[in-house]
């Protein structure tokens, strides 16, 4: 049967490495290295044109082994792709699904032609930094698309510190402040991922797997974003520190706390490393200021006290893990579908927490 294909040890160990690399690559705010910015995934062969006429190039022909792709995935078929595509009409969640599923930038490059103005897509795009030349026309249809959501002036405000523009930056960090979501796709994407893996032939529990892995990828990407703008805000606050100006010292620190509440609220703070990297966030934004003043936006709460309330947060966060990681592999069919499920309805954390509870015998 091919649930029980040796894949699905691979995905078991790449689901773990891929989630616990990025959650301890974001979760530590006393370091303060630059990361890496999200890597460009535009290739030699893909070639983007914002007119309707465009049409997208075959997929080039990759060597993988029998059934698998480069990743030790299962391979999904170009033909099986297409039919699901006209199953559903090439809209814009398929060809985003599609694109997710086969990292074909075919398929990203057809949505962004025929769906310049869906947000899913704009996301995804930005996520993926995709079209670098015309980042800034992304990020302003986002705005346009979305207007209740954050999520384009955080990373126009990283844009902005970017280039040197700290005033402009400041601008949208205010303006994301007042907003009242900041919200990814990748829930949503997550139901159309398991979708198509089923349509290839993949049974629930494995199809729901696949789906996390690859609807994860843009939350991560983004996120690294996130973390670099919080390491520019406090660049920011070291100046306005030196300068002696602890009006401005307080109000970036309250955008900062705006960012990490946005990160962890909603279907964003449904998945653990966005719960982590606004922890991450909002440590850092707390460690500026004086750690034994009651301050009334931390509710009198000095900040000493909320970052302990942080660290033991983040310690059970880790007992948690220690468990999960050690039961994850061995999750039944169905066990693997409760657990999905309940990551889409009550977040990651309490699905975790559902899991353990079904093994006692590895739960102290």
């Amino acid at each position: 049967m091919q649930n029980s294909w040796t894949g699905k040890a691979f995905l078991s160990l790449a689901m773990l490495v891929l989630i616990a690399g990025a959650l301890w690559h974001f979760l530590h705010p006393g370091t303060h290295q630059p990361m890496e910015a999200p890597r460009p995934i535009a290739r030699s062969d893909f070639k983007y044109h914002f007119t309707p006429s465009a049409i997208p190039r075959p997929a080039q022909e990759i060597e993988t082994k029998p059934g698998q792709d480069t990743t030790g995935r299962p391979n999904i078929p170009r033909a099986k792709v297409e039919a699901w595509l006209a199953k559903h009409n090439r809209d814009a969640m398929s060809l985003l699904a599609a694109f997710r599923a086969t990292e074909d930038t075919n398929y990203l490059n057809e949505a962004a032609v025929n769906f310049p103005n869906d947000p899913r897509v704009e996301w995804t795009i930005l996520a993926r930094n995709a079209f670098p030349e015309d980042r800034r026309k992304w990020l302003d249809l986002l705005k346009s698309s979305a207007p209740s959501n954050s999520v384009a002036n955080y990373l126009s405000a990283q844009d902005d510190f970017r280039n040197g523009k700290p005033q402009e930056a400041t601008d949208e960090l205010l303006a994301a402040s007042g907003k009242p979501q900041l919200g990814g796709f990748s829930l949503e994407s997550l139901v159309n991922g398991e979708e198509l893996n089923q349509f290839n032939g993949s049974a629930p529990a494995e199809a729901g797997q696949l789906a996390f892995s690859q609807a994860v990828t843009d939350a991560i990407e983004t996120d690294a974003t996130y973390k670099n703008l919080e390491i520019s805000i406090q660049d920011l606050v070291k100046e306005k520190l030196a300068a002696g100006d602890l009006n401005s010292v307080q109000n970036l620190a309250q955008m900062g706390l705006a960012l990490a509440d946005q990160i962890r609220s909603g279907d964003s703070g449904k998945l653990l490393v966005n719960l982590l990297v606004g922890n991450a966030i909002e440590a850092a934004a707390l460690s500026q200021l004086d750690q034994n003043n009651s301050y009334d936006f931390l509710d009198r709460q000095t900040p000493a006290q909320i970052l302990q309330q942080l660290k033991e947060q983040k310690a059970s966060l880790r007992e948690q893990a220690q468990y999960f990681d050690t039961i994850y592999p061995i999750l039944a069919p169905e066990e693997m579908i409760g657990y999905i499920e309940r990551i889409k309805i009550y977040g990651q954390v309490e699905a975790r927490r559902w899991v353990i509870q079904q093994h006692p015998s590895t739960n102290p």
